[in-house]
């Protein structure tokens, strides 16, 4: 068992069940990380469905020794396919292995995008999930500090009585709900790196602002390209990690360092646009990893929209489809 404060604030390139043994008991604030789903990523070695279920209650098991009581996990996942396109949820195959190592559920977050994998067999994925376990019931959770705009934000209340003419709702905002519209990290998304399944920033920031506090711990058993560590340093939270691909623990550290690498490369274009924001160099002098043929758009320029630009997207588009099937169209 390690000290402590040796394992702070790095990636280890280590399986987390190996590693996980220098990890001392609840001295963790937050996990939060998407495993591996099985399917045959270039980063896994597919197992038979029982083997990734027994492998996944071993993590979880350890996830939950070294967790504080007042600590939460936060588990996101997606579907495994299975021989002749049978269709497994993870978040549904998952979940009884949590409630049996005494984990206690709080939300079942889906996260929706409008982009994916098109199906001709079945309906194309749209979704993914997030489990969110704490260890107690003594959790932390800090609604304020994630709120959204009210849609509403200066309707009064009408009814005479005591609340007459006052505002019905929170003038801080609104709680975001367990439905997330976060833009997927793909094609023309200034965070994305060479790891082909990333987290968005924002994504992150959510839960680790609204389930821990300053100098809190949090811990990535599949830390991929590094966003946990980047977030968490980001808002004065310290982080381990652990991946098993060197070329991503690299990619990790080259976004912790955030300056340009030997050849004036940047790990993605967000690191090229904030180092050319705090220099004043001249962005055009850099390339950065998944650079497609122009040269990178300085900040102010740049059409980098937030979460509720999306979600709105999002429903639109859902709602044009309810509206605009063939059926409906035919009988027009």
């Amino acid at each position: 068992m390690s000290n402590l404060k040796d394992l702070i604030n790095k990636i280890y390139n280590e399986d987390f069940l190996e590693f996980s043994k220098n990890i001392p008991d609840e001295c963790i604030d937050l996990i939060v990380t998407s495993p591996p789903y099985n399917i045959g990523k270039e980063y896994e070695k597919k197992q038979p469905l029982l083997s990734y279920l027994n492998w996944s209650r071993e993590i979880l098991a350890e996830c939950k020794r070294v967790l504080k009581d007042t600590g939460s996990i936060f588990y996101q996942v997606g579907t495994y396919v299975g021989k002749k396109g049978a269709h497994f949820p993870w978040d549904i195959m998952l979940f009884p292995i949590f409630v049996d190592l005494g984990f206690i559920p709080r939300n079942r977050i889906v996260w929706i995008r409008q982009h994916g994998t098109h199906a001709k067999y079945k309906f194309s994925n749209r979704h993914e999930t997030v489990l969110w376990f704490t260890k107690s019931n003594s959790y932390k959770f800090y609604l304020d500090d994630i709120r959204v705009p009210q849609i509403f934000p200066k309707k009064k209340n009408y009814r005479k009585g005591r609340d007459y003419g006052k505002f019905t709702s929170n003038p801080r905002g609104k709680n975001p709900g367990d439905v997330w519209a976060f833009r997927n990290v793909k094609h023309n998304h200034e965070e994305q790196t060479e790891h082909p399944c990333q987290f968005p920033e924002d994504f992150v920031t959510r839960i680790i602002l609204s389930t821990t506090e300053t100098n809190d711990i949090v811990l990535d058993p599949f830390i991929g390209s590094g966003t946990t560590g980047i977030v968490a340093r980001n808002h004065n939270r310290r982080f381990i990690g652990c991946e098993i691909v060197k070329q991503y623990v690299n990619i990790a550290n080259h976004r912790l360092i955030g300056i340009p690498d030997g050849n004036g490369n940047f790990p993605n274009l967000k690191a090229l646009r904030q180092y050319v924001d705090e220099t004043g160099e001249d962005i055009t002098r850099f390339t950065f990893s998944r650079q497609i043929g122009k040269k990178a758009t300085p900040l102010p320029r740049a059409k980098i929209y937030p979460q509720s630009h999306h979600l709105q997207k999002t429903i639109e588009r859902i709602m044009f489809e309810a509206e605009n099937s063939c059926y409906k169209t035919e009988q027009k």
